[in-house]
This record gives structure tokens, C-alpha cells and sequence, in this order.
């Protein structure tokens, strides 16, 4: 087992070029956790170690012997893909974002926002994740599932978090 205290750096750094890449499967639900123990495409055993507030993003060297890097690799996942119609005017798409913001926010659903895309991991039915957006009833948006790679650079966002006492702290 080889255990991991730190990440190294990033597969697309000079000083790994040559290297043999093992690459570690993660999720983006995992990426996030500062302890995981996985086995490497090539079989190398890994346990992760990280300090609080570290992620695994797409890229992310572990380990390294001079020969080979461990390398994050994103696992593709289904997700709802909603994409802003760049076309449609500035207050129609600002409609569609404070509502798709709102309905997603009170489902507490994780979130991504990658150039004109927002990708919510399926974490209920396609026909629920579908209808919520349906029922918005938004014309600035396209909607369809489709295999990404979720947090690939930072973490997803989560929706608005309820604290003990009711009320409500957005982030």
C-alpha cells in the first residue's frame, strides 16, 4: 500500500513529461474527502491522507517513483446538462439562472457551471431532474443527460444550507 500525504502537483507539469501515468478513479463526490483508499488502474494500492480542504481535481499527481505518476482521473458520470441558449437576451437568461439557482438550491442539489453549461449530478431519476427544470418552463434552455466529468478543476456547488434553527445561510 502506498500511503499519500500531499499532492504533488499536476500530470501537465514539465517535470512529469515522460512518465508512464497510472491514473486513480475518482468521483466527484470522493474528490473532495481527505481519506481514500483506492486501487490504481495499474494495481497499485493507494490510501489518501489529505488535509482538510484538499481536493483531487482531473490531474492531480499522487504519487511519483521517477518512472510513473498516480493520477487523478475523473470518473464520467450521468448528469442533467442544462445549456443557456446564448442567443436568447440577457434578461431571459438571467430568468433562467435565478430560477434554475432557486429550484436546485432548495433540493440542495450539487452543482457545476462550465461556460454556458450547468450540470447537476443525477442523484434522484432522470424524469424528476428532468421535470424540475420542465416545469420552470424556461425557452433560454436545452436540457439532456449526458457521461461528464464532474468537478474535474474544483468542487461542485452545493445549494443553500438550512442551520438548526430554520433559517437559511446561502453559499
Amino acid at each position: 500500500m502506498q500511503l499519500v500525504r500531499e499532492i504533488l502537483g499536476s500530470a501537465d507539469e514539465p517535470r512529469y513529461r515522460g512518465r508512464r501515468i497510472e491514473p486513480l478513479l475518482v468521483d466527484w463526490a470522493e474528490a473532495s474527502k481527505g481519506r481514500l483508499r483506492r486501487t490504481a488502474e495499474g494495481g497499485t494500492d493507494v490510501a489518501v491522507v489529505l488535509e482538510r480542504g484538499s481536493y483531487l481535481a482531473e490531474g492531480a499527481v499522487l504519487l511519483d517513483d521517477g518512472e510513473r505518476i498516480v493520477v487523478i482521473r475523473r470518473v464520467r458520470e450521468r448528469a442533467l446538462v442544462v445549456r443557456f441558449d446564448e442567443t436568447a437576451g440577457a434578461e431571459a437568461l438571467v430568468c433562467a439562472a435565478v430560477l434554475l439557482g432557486h429550484a436546485l438550491g432548495n433540493q440542495h442539489a450539487p452543482m457545476e457551471i462550465d461556460g454556458m453549461e450547468l450540470r447537476v449530478p443525477l442523484t434522484t431519476s432522470e424524469e424528476v431532474a428532468r421535470a424540475t427544470v420542465d416545469r420552470l418552463g424556461l425557452s433560454a434552455v436545452r436540457i439532456e443527460v449526458a457521461e461528464v466529468a464532474l468537478g474535474a478543476r474544483r468542487p461542485l456547488a452545493v445549494g443553500h444550507a438550512h442551520d438548526s434553527h430554520g433559517g437559511d445561510r446561502h453559499g
